[in-house]
């Protein structure tokens, strides 16, 4: 097999792309495992008020810093592969969502949010040229931050 084969290369992009759309819902689980382990360490935290578990709260706070990051960096990179965004389009329109909502305390908006907004209001090439609101594109990342994202994506639909 030459390497200049397209075949083998488009294997290798697809073999790519599977890995980092499996290392998405690795970072998601964990992400998941985290929001869950803080919250429980809060209201252990509100009632108890002892140092180690304020410390434990940090540590959480920290992983879970990270895990948001690394989950939506790896979204970003899979999100333009056809077979992976068809794959995540069919599980949002089987509307079996409820269960993801619930196990990651609504963290799943902000990859719906990442799925609409940055596929569809930029092309790759703009988000690689940094040619982009750069400040929209940050705060789709964060739960709460991102209403404004939010109330920008309805106004464009509405227009």
């Amino acid at each position: 097999m030459k390497l200049t084969d397209k075949r083998f290369w488009n294997r290798c992009g697809n073999a790519v792309n599977e890995l980092f759309f499996w290392l998405f819902i690795a970072f998601t689980v964990l992400l998941a495992i985290d929001l869950w382990c803080m919250l429980a360490t809060a209201i252990v935290c509100l009632f108890d008020g002892g140092v180690k578990s304020f410390t434990l709260l940090k540590i959480f706070g920290i992983f879970g810093m990270i895990f948001v990051l690394f989950s939506n960096f790896t979204l970003w990179l899979t999100m333009y592969s056809p077979k992976i965004y068809k794959r995540l389009i069919s599980l949002v329109w089987s509307k079996k969502l409820r269960l993801l909502y619930f196990l990651t305390l609504g963290y799943v908006n902000v990859y719906l949010l990442n799925l609409y907004y940055i596929r569809f209001r930029y092309n790759q090439y703009e988000l690689t040229q940094y040619r982009v609101n750069v400040l929209y594109s940050v705060l789709v990342m964060f739960p709460i931050i991102n209403i404004p994202v939010y109330v920008a994506a309805i106004r464009c639909s509405e227009q």
